[in-house]
């Protein structure tokens, strides 16, 4: 081959080039990319020394061959597609990544551009271009590819044995060894140092602890596979001779070990920096997909167990007994359902506090645990409820003779820190399939015969249809309420109140509803009164305030300093617990007291006046305002009525309806309103659902209204698109 080398005058250049021209093979044999020529049909007719050093092969024996001779067989049909259609004329030149043979059996990745070459008729003659060795380069990518998928398999949450087997095949892959990985069995915390991230040499440290089961091998050929146990691929490593490094995975802020990698068949001293920076950051993706199982099946634990005893919950026990009942039913065995209420367990943690009734509750727990078989499961309901799930029983009497052994077991004296307290329960026992065949009917009659043995003064009832048959529908939709309590089916409902005056949204009223997943959306007036019979209406209280705070804190962004109200019942009204909740509610909201509402019927004030008053003032001190609700339908005495701190009274919907067609309603509603504003309260108006009621309230000077003609009551999102449009107004 001729290279027209175009030079300027030696003259021009002077002495710089002391008089010498260079050798332009000698040029071109001094670059690190493969300089070549080919013939029209892709044999060599020249290339410079980089193809022997890259290649292994010689330029002498490689001249006269075929290019597609020294090509990866899997990419000789792609090149050879490029290589006609530049022989063809159809482009002038051609620039694509492919891979080339070298003498050791290898393969390196190369890039290639080359252009035609034409005499002066225009014919070609042949092709002239560069290879450059981009080994490096697309290894690091391959690299870079197998990472993101990696991590890709830990954002997707795909199976930890995946997930650690493919960094082993990578490892492998890249190593040339073979890799296996797998998990400790016990999270340990204690750190040590590491060489640089590539591990130790063979050999059982004393820190690297047991694999609980191989996870995954990584072969060479990148294939996975977990067939051996790691004892077996150690002897097997141990008979041939390879020697093993020990890898452990740990996490990096707290240096808690993991898991281990084990690489066969990888020399320490041979390794490369590269090859050692892939091992850290192998160790690293595993620490990640490790650490982020353990929280999933954490987060999983959680979701399934109480935090207080470790005992399953209600949906784990809802699991286990659907099981038990699908075994019993092809074995015709009988599935028992215990219902255990402690004793005078409300009196314990009301007089010595929180934590000596988390005391008892742990107690209960590990008695319980203590007298079952491991077929059976102990749970925790809430509160002091525990149920239990018998099953593979033969007859109805196993169920109660296990109910007397649990008895036998709580029963009794208790110290607490000093203070002794009897224990004691009642228990309550249906079974399938004398009493219910699916849970949903052994969970409402077992309620039912545990409400029948506290009423007997203690011990333990089965279900009788005779004795029970008229409690059971009102303590089924009891124990459907306590779960729609626990499992959020409830729902707020918010109605706007108006400042008349100004036509400014100054507060909401949070008006509870029951998502029954039969009855469709229960009003409160369907359930309230049962939550108050059953001893419900604490709980049901407790949520109703926290998602009343919350919902009022995410509003304040469209209307500051907004109140929220909230119906309180007389039975709460004397809870000693009332106050933190509402501390607690206002805070994680931040919210001031004013702004949270308490609204109290005449009836509830009355029935105890001297002990409202005492728990109104008390909270009337922390800040919270009162109002007296459904004014005007109840025989509050307005003595006392002027000595409560109450801040406004809101006046019934059934004068509001009919006050612009009935004069003495209008009369009332006057009256009520001169009375407050006499005493320094403000009224609200309920029930507005007319322009003419509107009026007329603005004209007899009610400082708030309420009711459909205004705005109808609507869920919390809702409400914010409420407050967004009328933002825009």
């Amino acid at each position: 081959m001729t290279f027209e080398v175009e030079s300027k005058s030696q003259e021009a250049a002077g002495d710089s080039y002391l008089g010498v021209a260079p050798d332009p093979g000698e040029v071109l044999d001094r670059l690190s990319e493969v300089v070549f020529q080919t013939d029209p049909v892709g044999n060599w007719t020249y290339l410079n020394e980089a193809w022997a050093t890259i290649t292994g092969f010689s330029v002498a024996e490689s001249l006269g061959k075929n290019f597609l001779a020294y090509l990866h067989p899997e990419e000789r049909a792609a090149t050879l597609e490029l290589f006609r259609a530049v022989v063809a004329g159809e482009a002038d030149h051609c620039h694509h990544e492919t891979r080339y043979l070298t003498a050791d059996g290898g393969c390196r990745w190369m890039e290639l551009r080359a252009t035609v070459l034409r005499d002066a008729a225009g014919q070609i003659v042949g092709n002239v271009g560069t290879i450059l060795d981009i080994t490096m380069r697309r290894q690091a990518q391959d690299k870079l590819i197998e990472q993101s998928r990696i991590l890709e398999l830990i954002a997707r949450d795909a199976p930890l044995a995946e997930t650690l087997g493919s960094l082993a095949a990578m490892l492998a892959r890249h190593l040339g060894g073979l890799v296996s990985v797998a998990t400790f069995p016990e999270r340990r915390t204690a750190a040590r140092s590491r060489d640089g991230g590539s591990g130790r040499s063979s050999g059982d440290p004393a820190d690297m602890g047991t694999a609980t089961a191989l996870t995954a091998i990584g072969n060479p050929d990148g294939t996975v596979e977990a067939t051996l146990s790691p004892t077996a691929l150690r002897s097997l490593a141990a008979a041939q001779g390879l020697p093993r490094i020990d890898v452990e995975v740990r996490v990096r802020r707290t240096g808690k070990a993991l898991g281990a990698f084990e690489l066969y068949g990888v020399v320490p001293d041979t390794m490369t920096a590269t090859e050692r920076d892939l091992i850290e950051r192998c160790t690293q993706l595993a620490a990640i997909a490790i650490e982020r199982d353990q929280a999933e099946e954490d987060a999983r634990h959680q979701a399934l167990h109480d935090p207080l005893t470790g005992l399953p919950n209600r949906t784990l026990l809802g699991d286990r007994l659907a099981q038990a009942l699908t075994a019993a039913r092809r074995g015709r065995h009988v599935v028992a359902l215990l219902l255990v209420d402690l004793d005078r367990f409300k009196a314990i943690n009301d007089t010595l506090g929180h934590e000596a009734g988390d005391e008892v509750l742990c107690h209960v727990a590990q008695r319980l645990q203590e007298q079952l078989r491991d077929t059976d499961t102990v749970a925790r309901m809430g509160g002091d409820e525990f149920a239990l799930v018998l099953p593979e029983l033969l007859v109805v009497e196993d169920a109660e003779h296990v109910a007397r052994k649990l008895l036998a077991a709580l029963t009794g004296l208790l110290d607490l820190n000093g203070v002794t307290v009897q224990l004691g329960a009642s228990v309550g026992i249906a079974a399938y399939p004398l009493h219910g065949d699916d849970a949903a009917a052994l969970f409402r009659r077992t309620d039912v015969a545990m409400y029948r043995a506290k009423r007997l003064g203690g011990g333990y009832a089965v279900y009788d249809a005779e004795t029970d048959v008229d409690n059971l529908q009102r303590a089924g939709l009891a124990a459907e309420l306590r779960l729609a309590i626990e499992t959020d089916q409830l729902v707020l409902h918010y109605q706007p109140q108006i400042d008349l005056q100004t036509g400014r949204l100054v507060g909401v009223e949070s008006l509870v509803r029951w998502r029954h997943p039969a009855r469709g959306l229960m009003a409160p007036d369907l359930f309230i009164p049962l939550a108050e019979n059953t001893g419900l209406i604490k709980s049901l209280s407790w949520w109703v305030l926290r998602a009343a705070l919350a919902d009022c804190s995410r509003w304040q962004q469209h209307v500051p300093e907004l109140s929220v109200a909230v119906n309180c019942s007389a039975h709460i009204l004397h809870d000693r617990e009332l106050l933190s909740v509402i501390d607690a509610g206002l805070l994680a909201g931040d919210l001031s007291p004013h702004q949270l509402q308490l609204e109290i019927t005449e009836s509830s004030v009355m029935a105890d006046p001297e002990g409202a008053l005492q728990a109104i003032t008390r909270l009337d001190g922390a800040g919270v305002s009162f109002v007296i609700d459904d004014f005007g339908t109840g025989y509050s005495s307005l003595s006392y009525l002027k000595r409560f701190p109450v801040r406004s009274i809101k006046i019934d919907k059934s004068f509001v309806r009919d006050m612009g067609s009935d004069e003495r309603d209008a009369s009332i509603v006057r009256s009520a309103i001169d009375l407050a504003h006499g005493l320094g309260l403000s009224v609200i108006a309920e029930g507005v659902e007319t322009a003419q009621s509107c009026d007329q309230l603005t004209d007899l000077g009610c400082d708030c209204a309420q009711g459909f003609y205004l705005a109808r009551p609507m869920p919390g999102p809702e409400l914010t698109e409420w407050l967004t449009a009328r933002a825009r107004v």
